[in-house]
C-alpha cells in the first residue's frame, strides 16, 4: 500500500487527476512486472498496465475505499491478460500440441515440460467432449489431421460452408470451455511462449 492511500482514492472517486498519477506512479512498475511475467511481452506488459489504469479512471466512482485497492487494480489487470489470450487465438495455439510436443529436445529439463503438455493435451480432450459428434468429427479433421474445409467436405457429403459453419461452433464451444479454465491454463501457456516467443 502507497502512503496515504485511501485518500488518494477518495480524491480519486471525485476526479482528481493528482490523486490518479500518485496511485499510477506507485502501483504501474509492480504491475508491470506482474503482466510482464504473464505474457513475457515488454510492448503488451505496457500496454496492458495502460489499460488497467484507463479502467480505473473510467470506473473511479465505483472504487471502494474498504477493498484493497491493490488487490482490485491487479484483478483487473489479469482479465486483461486473459483477454489477450482470448484473442491471439488459443485454441489455435492448443490445436498445435502435437506439433510442438515433436520439436521438444528430451533433455532433463524437458520431462516436466512434456508432461505439462501432456495435461494440456488432456484438457483438450475433455473439452472435444463438449461438441457434438459431427462438431467432433469435423474438428478432428481439421485441426488435428489437416484436412482442408473442401477435402473434409467431399469426405462427409456435405458444403464446404456447412463445414465453416460446424468449425466456427466448434471453436466458440471450446473457447468458451477454455475461457472458465483460462486462469488455471496460464502456466501450461508459458510453456508455448516460450517454445515459439508468441501466441
Amino acid at each position: 500500500m502507497i502512503e496515504n492511500e485511501k485518500e488518494h482514492i477518495s480524491e480519486l472517486q471525485n476526479g482528481s487527476k493528482d490523486a490518479f498519477e500518485q496511485l499510477y506512479h506507485g502501483y504501474a512498475p509492480r504491475l508491470y512486472g506482474f503482466v510482464r511475467n504473464l505474457t513475457k511481452s515488454n510492448d503488451l506488459a505496457e500496454e496492458i498496465v495502460q489499460e488497467t489504469f484507463i479502467k480505473i479512471w473510467d470506473n473511479r466512482e465505483y472504487i471502494r475505499t474498504d477493498y484493497s485497492f491493490k488487490s482490485y487494480l491487479f484483478m483487473i489487470a489479469r482479465n486483461h491478460v486473459i483477454n489477450v489470450f482470448r484473442k491471439q487465438s488459443l485454441i489455435s495455439t492448443l490445436e498445435e500440441c502435437d506439433t510442438i510436443q515433436n520439436s521438444i529436445d528430451f533433455s532433463e529439463n524437458d520431462t516436466d515440460k512434456l508432461a505439462e503438455l501432456n495435461e494440456l493435451k488432456m484438457y483438450i480432450e475433455k473439452a472435444k467432449l463438449h461438441l457434438s459428434p459431427r462438431q467432433r468429427e469435423i474438428f478432428e479433421l481439421s485441426k488435428e489431421k489437416g484436412l482442408t474445409n473442401q477435402e473434409i467436405a467431399d469426405k462427409l457429403k456435405i458444403s464446404n460452408q456447412s463445414v465453416k459453419n460446424q468449425l466456427s461452433t466448434s471453436l466458440h464451444v471450446l473457447q468458451s470451455y477454455f475461457d472458465a479454465r483460462m486462469w488455471a491454463m496460464l502456466p501450461l501457456l508459458y510453456f508455448f511462449i516460450d517454445q515459439r516467443g508468441e501466441i
